[in-house]
């Protein structure tokens, strides 16, 4: 995960980077748009994710063999998540969400729009419509913001001290969406 500076000085080629956020904190407001990930790269920010599919390592660009080669001296091929991937620089490859959600917070569990097409690190989870069309992606989104869809995540959420709340991606499944949200956004569920 690298910064724009990062990326260039290794030399490796853009088309092997996809836009990435790292830290819920990133991510200030209710969306996600081109003109804050620039924000992000000029606070020298990282939104940069290396990602290689499982092609040998010969079959990359020198910039990125010698790149592979400093990883393997640093030992991250041994750590404990990075071993159990074959090859171990392979990258697991998502679609771009539409929504974000930051899962863990006191006052800032949310949804976020993703309108910078980014894939979350592990600081957020994916969240896909089940219609890809502009007006249900729309629709959804007035019901996600809706503030009793926020207060719901109670209903499905893990509570901590001082009000924090945690919500799993399995319980984010079985979140209950207001049916007055839902008729006031005209979000129609496909069948």
């Amino acid at each position: 995960f690298l910064t724009r500076e990062q990326a260039s000085s290794y030399g490796i080629p853009p088309e092997f980077f996809v836009r990435a956020v790292g830290r819920t904190r990133d991510v200030s407001g209710d969306a996600l748009t081109p003109d804050d990930l620039e924000a992000l790269e000029a606070a020298g920010r990282p939104t940069h994710l290396l990602s290689l599919d499982g092609k040998p390592a010969e079959a990359y660009p020198l910039a990125i063999r010698e790149y592979l080669k400093r990883g393997e001296a640093m030992g991250i091929p041994e750590r404990p998540v990075v071993m159990s991937r074959r090859p171990w620089y392979k990258m697991e490859v998502r679609s771009t969400p539409a929504f974000l959600f930051a899962y863990l917070g006191r006052r800032n569990v949310r949804f976020i729009r993703n309108d910078a097409g980014v894939v979350p690190l592990t600081c957020l989870l994916c969240v896909y419509p089940l219609s890809s069309t502009p007006h249900y992606a729309n629709a959804l989104w007035e019901v996600l913001r809706d503030p009793q869809t926020v207060a719901n995540l109670q209903l499905v959420g893990k509570s901590y001290g001082d009000g924090a709340i945690k919500v799993e991606p399995r319980a984010l499944e079985r979140l209950p969406l207001p049916e007055d949200a839902i008729a006031r956004a005209g979000l129609v569920v496909p069948q």
